[in-house]
């Protein structure tokens, strides 16, 4: 199989909700970065399929690490909010139990950062965050 990534390597990311293929051989213990959203998980089983959890951190250093991911998975800068909006997320996560999108008031999985519409290339369209 040659060139082919097998399916095994697909991992389901429980922030962002949706499945991306991991390039490379994964073990448990390791800890890889989500494509989509940028969350850190930490494989648990590889049989018979690929199994990943979030990582264990503070929620501070959570979403400063994902936001930071993401902005360079997607190629994306920050503007001088920053602070501001990852407070937000920060203060989001202490009064709902995750980090909902500051802008949103629905406290729902699509509106979990990096929102749906974030991931669906907002930003590239509208030139920055909603």
């Amino acid at each position: 199989m040659k060139g082919r990534l097998r399916v095994k390597n697909k991992i389901y990311c429980e922030v962002c909700r949706t499945a991306f293929l991991h390039r490379d051989e994964v073990s448990p213990g390791q800890v890889v970065v989500c494509t989509v959203c940028g969350a850190e998980l930490e494989i648990t089983a590889i049989e018979p399929e690929v199994k990943a959890s979030r990582l264990e951190q503070d929620p501070e250093t959570e979403i400063y690490r994902r936001a930071e991911s993401y902005a360079r998975l997607r190629g994306y800068t920050f503007n001088e909010d920053k602070e501001l909006v990852l407070e937000g997320l920060v203060e989001k996560h202490r009064m709902f139990g995750d980090f909902y999108c500051p802008c949103k008031f629905d406290h729902i999985p699509e509106n979990i950062c990096p929102c749906l519409e974030t991931r669906m290339n907002e930003v590239r369209k509208m030139g920055r965050c909603y």
